[in-house]
């Protein structure tokens, strides 16, 4: 009889582990949140194939001189994407922020 409750005590138990956190995923604290600066969305692609070039922004597609939002798309660069008020967005925007401080 105390076989049988340990055994349905574990069967309850099992369904509460599945939903449990991933034991390999890293802490949420040591995950740093990257906000790019645009509010339309944020830069996610950039192929180059010889002469094409375009970039992935918030799920579309977009070529130099497109038009995104109120700015154009003035040059893709392998990391970054210069718009024609000057701005940039980059593809690893703490990186970059890094650099222009040294």
């Amino acid at each position: 009889m105390l076989d049988i409750i340990k055994v349905m005590m574990l069967m309850l138990a099992l369904p509460a582990a599945a939903n449990s956190i991933d034991p390999t995923e890293p802490p949420s604290w040591s995950i740093p949140v990257v906000k790019q600066q645009q509010a339309k969305g944020e830069l996610e692609s950039i192929v180059i194939q010889g002469k094409q070039r375009l970039v992935i922004i918030g799920g579309k597609s977009y070529r130099e001189g497109d038009r995104w939002g109120q700015q154009r798309i003035r040059t893709i660069h392998r990391d970054q994407v210069v718009l024609s008020d000057g701005s940039k967005l980059s593809l690893f925007p703490q990186i970059s922020e890094m650099s222009q401080e040294h």
